[in-house]
């Protein structure tokens, strides 16, 4: 079995999605991965690009990093683990474009999500062949 949690950036606290993840993929022993899709960012590059007002270079690959420690230091406190690692993928963009590109490249059997629920987050749902989880 594979299991993947899906965050946003727009997710505050992922704490509890990221325990529910691990739960979950302990109890089945499933293989785990990450992706953090990070909207907001998306959404500054494309305004940039159409204000004709670009980013500083670093924008973009600081906030990915800053992210990626922050879930992974999240993450350690819920394996209860200095050194515990877990796949994380980081992109920027629409959720349901960046889901669904994921899922091509990484099929799984269960997705949990740590976002705030929308119509838009819905839909997407209502629209995988994948069964799924959202954490509140």
């Amino acid at each position: 079995m594979k299991f993947t949690l899906v965050l946003t950036d727009s997710f505050q606290e992922c704490r509890k999605a990221l325990e529910t993840f691990n739960e979950f993929a302990e109890a089945f022993s499933a293989d785990k991965d990450i992706l953090v899709v990070m909207e907001d960012l998306y959404r500054l590059e494309s305004a940039s690009v159409s204000l004709g007002v670009p980013l500083p270079p670093d924008t973009v690959p600081t906030a990915k990093k800053k992210m990626e420690d922050k879930v992974l230091s999240l993450w350690r406190k819920v394996k209860g683990e200095e050194d515990a690692t877990v796949d994380i993928s980081i992109v920027a963009g629409d959720l349901r474009e960046e889901v669904d590109k994921f899922l091509q490249e990484k099929p799984c059997d269960m997705i949990i999500w740590g976002c705030n629920t929308s119509a838009q987050l819905c839909k997407i749902v209502e629209n995988l062949n994948v069964k799924s989880l959202i954490i509140k």
